[in-house]
């Protein structure tokens, strides 16, 4: 019975994508018909399972064989079993169901960087710096942090027994955990960056909730003062598409194109969608995005810019620009398919090649900031703002000002970073003699106005490097020499205060108290005055649409 429901799964993802909405087949291709297809299916599948070396998981097989074939359409075409397409409709409502933790892969296991606040695993003790060694008696050892995850993850009210070593410990803590919902707005931080500047971290994605939060928070920005906004898109990988006009709505003026929507011939997807509400005053705002701010946040600073409604800072951004619609099938899975693309309303194409058909050359060897050496270079297409600027199209948003990010470490920097971690999970549980003033016993999400700063002092720096000696002598491995070590000083207090501060207050508070050192943010904030003044110089007192 399994096998079959995959098998006509299979079946009709096959006839979705031959051309019912993605492209049209070949004249040569017109006689294939359903039961070709799924016979050939059912024979290529009858040649694995009796001639396979291995016992096959023929769910993950199927699974496996709809997303390649879905790949060969374009990168952004994908299938989704049960658990995943459920976990991704939940995650874009802004929650999902779990213990409440972010865990992330640290020195060949998971551990834990973090438990939020009002959550089951905050309740339950688990914090900075857990190793997680068993789920439900299982011992995780093996297991990638995804799988962690996923298994972590499971129906609200359910139990899962989790067991975590932890520094300073006589033997594994093993706490049982009923699983709840898990807040997951979009808008991650958010305060004031200066007096009067209102910085807004919308690094999550675009929610069914995003444009209510962001309304509600600007106007709790400006109740405290401030007059002007960054608006940080850097890392926001997309979402609702309509969440993101929401979100232009709210900087752009009444019948303002938005972005524009084009689709195959005949299919009548295309549109030009434009502000309906509009800004009713002109709100300084700058909006920052890095290479991997994608689609719907390349909607919102393409809009942005083509009219000039404010600046972009930071880095090129990825380049998506195909529209998915989402198909629900009957088992409880799911396909996001490409109907069409999305263009800036000065008419550039947000999408970035990916004819070479290499996923590997489309994710890993991308264009490195317009580097007109380094790969296809997005200056393929010429357009022009409202004002007359110069813009260009086919591989994402251009900045207007271009920053590196400051924080890509070196290659000596990424092997070293575990050993910090490891290192900082030691220093927090008060086991390294005479830096007991350190210890994190539980994250606090409220400090009030004078936080401890956990300043980084040479005792702190001594010894961290006779940890690392020891741990890279355990671990020759990741090939860092204490010489090596000594030079990278600067980098390790920086480095070492920053988890310390996460261990203690959070990551979004954590980023209050460092950034000082975001360089990108701090160009954002020089670059206000001159945002205000070509933005006062594109404001009409009737916006006209573009179309």
């Amino acid at each position: 019975m399994e096998r079959t429901r995959l098998f006509a799964l299979t079946t009709l993802v096959l006839l979705l994508s031959g051309g019912a909405f993605v492209f049209e087949p070949a004249a040569a291709n017109q006689n294939v018909t359903r039961a070709s297809l799924s016979r050939d299916f059912r024979n290529a599948m009858s040649v694995v399972r009796a001639n396979y070396v291995e016992e096959l998981d023929y769910q993950a097989l199927t699974k496996a064989g709809i997303q390649g074939m879905l790949k060969v359409l374009d990168p952004h075409s994908d299938y989704f079993d049960r658990k995943a397409f459920a976990e991704m409709n939940s995650e874009q409502r802004s929650h999902y169901f779990g213990i409440g933790a972010q865990i992330a892969p640290r020195n060949r296991g998971t551990y834990i960087l973090e438990t939020f606040e009002g959550t089951p695993a905050l309740r339950a003790g688990l914090k900075y710096g857990d190793h997680i060694i068993a789920v439900d008696g299982q011992d995780t050892s093996t297991w990638s942090s995804d799988r962690v995850r996923n298994v972590l993850r499971g129906e609200r009210g359910t139990t899962v027994k989790v067991t975590v070593q932890r520094p300073g410990a006589q033997a594994p803590i093993t706490v049982p955990i009923q699983r709840d919902s898990v807040a997951l707005p979009s808008i991650t931080n958010f305060y004031l960056v200066r007096p009067d500047v209102g910085y807004i971290n919308l690094s999550r994605g675009f929610h069914s909730t995003t444009s209510n939060e962001l309304n509600s928070i600007m106007a709790d920005l400006t109740e405290k003062g401030a007059r002007s906004f960054i608006l940080d898109l850097r890392g926001n990988r997309g979402g609702y598409l309509d969440q993101a006009i929401r979100v232009a709505d709210r900087f752009l003026q009444r019948g303002q194109v938005i972005v524009s929507v084009r689709g195959r011939e005949g299919k009548n997807f295309d549109r030009d969608i434009v502000a309906e509400t509009g800004a009713t005053e002109n709100i300084p705002v700058v909006v920052l995005i890095n290479r991997e701010s994608a689609s719907a946040s390349e909607i919102v600073a393409g809009a942005i810019q083509d009219h000039d409604r404010g600046l972009i800072v930071g880095e090129s951004s990825f380049g998506k620009g195909l529209v998915q619609n989402i198909f629900p099938l009957s088992d409880g899975s799911g396909l996001t398919l490409t109907i069409a693309r999305y263009y800036t309303p000065s008419g550039r194409l947000i999408q970035r090649d990916y004819s070479s058909g290499s996923l590997f050359e489309y994710y890993a060897r991308r264009r490195p900031n317009g580097d007109p050496n380094a790969g296809a270079s997005p200056r393929t297409e010429e357009k022009q703002t409202d004002l007359g600027r110069t813009v260009f199209g086919g591989g994402g948003i251009e900045p207007d000002v271009k920053i590196e990010n400051a924080d890509l470490f070196t290659g000596v920097q990424s092997r070293l970073y575990s050993v910090v971690y490891m290192f900082t999970r030691e220093l927090v549980n008060a086991t390294a003699a005479g830096l007991e003033k350190y210890k994190v016993d539980r994250i606090n999400f409220r400090p009030g106005d004078k936080p401890a700063q956990y300043w980084i002092d040479d005792q702190v720096i001594a010894a961290f490097r006779q940890f690392a000696v020891k741990f890279l002598a355990d671990n020759p491995d990741f090939g860092v020499t204490p010489a090596q070590i000594d030079s990278e000083t600067v980098w390790l207090r920086k480095t070492i205060r920053q988890e310390v501060l996460w261990a203690a207050y959070g990551f979004e508070f954590m980023q209050r108290m460092t950034n000082d050192l975001d360089l990108q943010l701090q160009k954002a904030i020089q670059e206000l005055p001159n945002s205000a003044k070509l933005a006062e110089r594109s404001w009409r007192p009737a916006a006209s649409s573009r179309r």
